[in-house]
C-alpha cells in the first residue's frame, strides 16, 4: 500500500496543476531563490494539512459549509491581490530585485503557505486521498496519516525541486530579454487568475479534486 501511495504521489506531483505551474512561472521570472522559498511555504502548508487531517480537523472544516466558503473566498481574494501586485510592477522587475534576500524569502514563503491553506481543494484532496492508503492494522490512524504526509512532502520536494532547477535554467538564459520579461509577467498573472477561478468554482464534492 505504501508503494502505491508513493507511486500515486509522484504522478500527482508530476501532473500539471496550479502549484507546479505557478512554481514554474515564479522561478522562471525571479530565479531559484524565489522558487525554493515558495516551495518551502507549500510544504509547510502540506504539513499543516496533514496535522489537521490526522486530528480530524480537516474533515470538520469540509463538513462546515460556512467555513469551507470562507476559506474559498479568502483564497480567491488573496490570489486577485497577488495578481494585481504583479500587474503593477514594471517589466524589469526592479521592484522585486530591490527587496533584501530575507524579505524576498519571507514574501514567497508566506505566498506558498497562504496559497496552500486558502485553497479548499487541498482540504478535499487530503481528506479523500490519504485515507485510501492506510497501511497498518497496528499503527493508529493519526500515526499513519502523519507518515503518509511526510512521504508526500518528501516526494513533492523532490519533484518540485527538479522543476525549480529547470525553471531556473530558463531564468538564467532568458531573464535579460525584454520580451521574455513581459511574457513572464503576464504568464504569472494568468496562472494566478487561473488558480483563483479554480478555487472560486470549487465545490465540496469529490469530482473537483485535482
Amino acid at each position: 500500500m505504501l508503494f502505491s501511495f508513493i507511486f500515486s504521489s509522484f504522478l500527482l506531483a508530476l501532473s500539471p496543476g496550479p502549484d507546479n505551474l505557478y512554481l514554474t512561472a515564479l522561478t522562471s521570472k525571479s530565479g531559484k531563490f524565489s522558487g525554493v522559498s515558495f516551495l518551502i511555504g507549500l510544504l509547510i502548508g502540506c504539513l499543516i494539512h496533514t496535522i489537521l487531517l490526522a486530528f480530524g480537523l480537516n474533515t470538520l472544516i469540509i463538513q462546515n459549509e460556512m467555513i469551507f466558503k470562507f476559506i474559498k473566498y479568502i483564497g480567491v481574494t488573496y490570489l486577485i491581490f497577488l495578481s494585481y501586485g504583479v500587474y503593477r510592477t514594471e517589466n524589469s522587475y526592479d521592484k522585486f530585485e530591490d527587496y533584501k534576500p530575507s524579505e524576498n524569502f519571507f514574501r514567497n514563503l508566506k505566498k506558498g503557505i497562504f496559497m496552500n491553506l486558502f485553497n479548499p481543494k487541498v482540504f478535499l484532496f487530503f481528506a479523500l486521498f490519504f485515507p485510501n492508503f492506510l497501511f497498518s492494522e497496528i499503527l493508529s490512524f493519526k500515526v499513519q496519516i502523519l507518515i503518509l504526509g511526510l512521504l508526500f512532502i518528501l516526494i513533492t520536494f523532490i519533484v518540485f525541486g527538479l522543476i525549480i532547477i529547470f525553471s531556473d535554467f530558463v531564468h538564467m538564459n532568458f531573464s535579460k530579454n525584454k520580451n521574455f520579461k513581459i511574457f513572464a509577467k503576464y504568464f504569472n498573472i494568468s496562472v494566478l487568475m487561473l488558480i483563483a477561478l479554480l478555487i472560486f468554482f470549487s465545490e465540496n464534492n469529490i469530482t473537483l479534486i485535482y
